[in-house]
């Protein structure tokens, strides 16, 4: 960071130049214009990055937008542009050396060597060094301490697995009615389950309303798949038998954009993605030019024009589609990528057996 308290004055830095992490910056960019105050800050600071006054109103927003969205703060933590700057200052070693003030050093010293800083070719070390009777003092001290060590560790175990047989006892190791871990992510062959993955207007940002009201079903449709209500064609082509439940709510904010989510479950996570890749062969569109996150197992993004992008995204057997449409830069690639990754979540959750509760209604629509 260019002040050393957090990435703000980074992001700033990255979003009026034109040097390394634009990819960051643009999804950062996107991000802001979905924010009354941080689309004006921007086009201010654009109009003349040298003027301070820009650059603070850029900043405060850039400060508010990971302040309200924890999760998008998240996203910049893990990337270049967040990641906290190196010390220029390099490795720094403190040497500490036993025995009598003002005395030369012994042949074989006594010193503990600390070394503090980034290591880029490895993690911190600490070096001890002494002489030959404290080491074979040690040796022996060691050979005496080793049963006790033995009896602790027996101890921590036993004490692990009292703790393990508590927490089991409060759900089953296994599923009832079928094998398989109680966590592990089952197919989704209710379409009720699947509707429950649908977000509501309470886990959607601020600002977007149900347009068309959930649907859901079962088995495959005979629609061309991409922006069509009712369920996705077969996918693949020739295991419709595959394709178990479908459901479908379409949102719209009141700046006129538009966005599609429709969940498609499947008997298998083999045959989710098998569905994916002949998903995203006959989705048309262009690659974002600017890196996205990715969202679940599978994720892909095609740009339809200046206004439309469509994300393609495997989360276990499920296969996800979401279609932002609407003026303006708010839901290209960038924009989109954040409802695709609260769909995901909520797919996640359903699959673990959990009832999907994951929201963006803390951010701005």
């Amino acid at each position: 960071m260019e002040d050393g308290l957090g990435p703000e004055a980074a992001v700033v830095a990255a979003l009026l130049g034109d040097g390394a992490h634009q990819a960051v910056a643009d999804v950062v960019r996107a991000r802001l214009r979905m924010m009354p105050e941080g689309s004006q800050a921007l086009a201010a600071a654009a109009s003349d990055p040298q003027d301070p006054k820009a650059r603070r109103l850029l900043t405060a927003a850039v400060a508010r937008l990971l302040a309200s969205d924890v999760a998008f703060a998240q996203y910049l933590a893990t990337t270049e542009l967040g990641k906290p700057s190196e010390s220029p200052s390099g490795p720094q070693t403190v040497q500490l050396r036993t025995g009598k003030a003002g005395a030369p050093p012994a042949k074989n010293p006594r010193t503990v060597q600390l070394r503090t800083g980034p290591r880029p070719e490895g993690p911190a070390t600490v070096q001890l060094r002494m002489g030959p009777d404290a080491a074979r003092a040690r040796l022996l001290a060691g050979r005496r301490s080793s049963a006790g060590i033995v009896v602790a560790l027996a101890l921590v175990l036993i004490t692990s697995l009292v703790a393990l047989g508590i927490h089991l006892s409060s759900r089953p190791l296994l599923k009832p009615g079928g094998p398989g871990l109680a966590h592990a992510a089952q197919p989704l062959r209710d379409p009720s389950l699947l509707r429950a993955v649908l977000p509501g207007e309470g886990a959607m940002p601020i600002g977007w309303r149900v347009q068309r009201a959930p649907e859901s079903g079962t088995g495959a449709g005979s629609g061309t798949g991409v922006g069509t209500a009712g369920p996705l064609p077969c996918l693949p082509p020739d295991a419709c038998d595959l394709q178990l439940a479908y459901a479908t709510v379409t949102f719209a904010s009141v700046s006129a954009q538009t966005v599609e989510f429709t969940a498609t479950a499947f008997t298998s996570p083999e045959t989710a993605a098998r569905a994916f890749d002949a998903m995203l062969e006959s989705t048309p569109g262009e690659q974002p030019t600017a890196a996205v996150p990715r969202s679940g197992d599978q994720s892909a993004l095609r740009i339809q024009g200046s206004g439309t992008a469509v994300a393609l995204v495997r989360v276990g057997s499920t296969l996800l589609l979401v279609r932002g449409q609407g003026p303006g830069a708010g839901l290209t690639a960038p924009g989109l990528t954040l409802l695709t990754q609260l769909f995901a979540e909520r797919a996640r959750q359903a699959q673990d057996g959990l009832t999907p509760d994951t929201s963006a209604r803390g951010t701005a629509g």
